[in-house]
């Protein structure tokens, strides 16, 4: 079987040679590139050889990073498109000072975060001082900033398309995301009472998305049948959903069938959703508006992840082990982590095994060599370079 063959048998629930770790963007997990900053410095600090190349925010997923990854430690990075296809956006523009420790960033739309030095290799994130929405006039600029201009014509969208037909790799779209995006630029807190206060602005704002959706990205879909769409929601926290399933239906849902219908018509095999936290309440609602999966699965979010996953036989999910147990001193729970997981999930099926985020800078080389080292046992992946290292 080819990686595509592959991929596909797994999320139909067929037989497969092996189950591969696949990751997707935001929550790689093992794979999707290679390591970065603080992380790729300890694995090399630590033993992994410096042949096996890293990314960084330079070149972002440099294809050279993740065919060097993917080789050494067997894990399966997805196709992903290297353009879009309209003019593009004016963006935002930004001004970074230096203060104490840390770097104060002020945008052109008002918001202000505070970051580490060398944030870009740092295992933090900045801490908002504003956000970029805070009321209805500066929602207005951010969407002045970040609307694209005119979409390709659609001879332009066919030749940027001509690599990806012959693949044998499943290819992955992103498709923006509803409410997440109200949180991400409006913080959690707004973005929660907007809803209450002032819902005409929280539909115009995730309204806005699915119109970038229909004019830039359907087309692009139609044209390329991509294996997996993702829309980015972190609409979940350790307790539960942040917003209320009642508002999920109502202001969400709208956009989630439209994906899911343009999906069906292109054959795409997942429609999956980026979040994390508990997920128990999630779920129900994204089968009934056509997603059919879900990562990273966090494993501290109060979930019994194999009860919850015989709860949805046909629910796909992509994650779920305790990134923790890679960290020095920690070697001793990888056997316990993978051996009360993934057996029981691989018999379920529709399931492919990775972290419940990326690696942490406490990790080890010794430990990742032995954590996939075991996950491949169960997997009965042949692939991978670090088995003659000790472990």
């Amino acid at each position: 079987m080819n990686h595509l063959e592959r991929f596909k048998a797994v999320c139909r629930n067929q037989p497969v040679d092996y189950v591969p770790t696949i990751g997707l963007p935001g929550a790689s997990g093992l794979s999707f590139g290679g390591a970065w900053g603080q992380i790729y410095q300890r694995l090399v600090a630590t033993g992994m050889p410096a042949h096996v190349k890293g990314w960084d925010y330079e070149t972002g997923w440099a294809a050279q990073a993740g065919r060097s990854w993917n080789e050494f430690w067997g894990t399966l990075t997805p196709l992903t498109i290297d353009f879009f296809p309209a003019e593009a956006a004016c963006g935002i523009q930004q001004k970074t000072t230096r203060q104490d420790q840390y770097e104060i960033v002020e945008y052109e739309t008002g918001a202000k975060t505070r970051q580490v030095l060398d944030n870009e290799n740092a295992y933090s994130m900045p801490e908002f001082l504003a956000y970029h929405v805070r009321d209805r006039e500066s929602w207005l600029k951010y969407k002045k900033l970040n609307t694209p201009g005119e979409p390709w014509t659609t001879e332009q969208i066919d030749r940027a398309c001509e690599p990806y037909d012959q693949r044998e790799y499943p290819l992955f779209i992103g498709v923006l995301s509803t409410w997440g995006l109200l949180r991400d630029i409006a913080g959690t807190e707004l973005a929660s009472t907007l809803l209450y206060d002032v819902p005409e602005l929280a539909a115009e704002i995730i309204n806005w998305q699915s119109d970038l959706r229909r004019k830039y990205l359907f087309p692009l879909i139609r044209r390329l049948k991509p294996e997996i769409i993702q829309i980015n929601e972190d609409c979940c926290y350790n307790h539960g959903m942040l917003i209320s399933p009642r508002h999920f239906e109502e202001f969400c849902c709208p956009a989630y069938d439209e994906i899911a219908d343009l999906a069906d018509q292109c054959n795409t095999e997942m429609f999956i959703v980026d979040t994390d936290g508990d997920i128990d309440q999630l779920i129900p609602l994204l089968i009934k508006h056509g997603a059919n999966a879900l990562y990273p699965v966090e494993a501290k979010a109060n979930l019994d992840f194999v009860n919850l996953a015989q709860k949805y036989p046909d629910f796909i999910f992509i994650g779920g082990l305790e990134k923790e147990t890679i960290n020095e001193n920690n070697e001793h729970l990888i056997e316990p982590e993978i051996s009360a997981k993934v057996p029981a999930l691989l018999k379920r099926g529709r399931y492919f095994p990775n972290l419940d985020h990326s690696l942490q800078p406490m990790c080890t080389f010794p430990n990742l060599c032995r954590f996939l080292a075991q996950l491949y046992k169960h997997t009965q992946n042949p692939n991978g370079q670090f088995y003659k290292f000790p472990k």
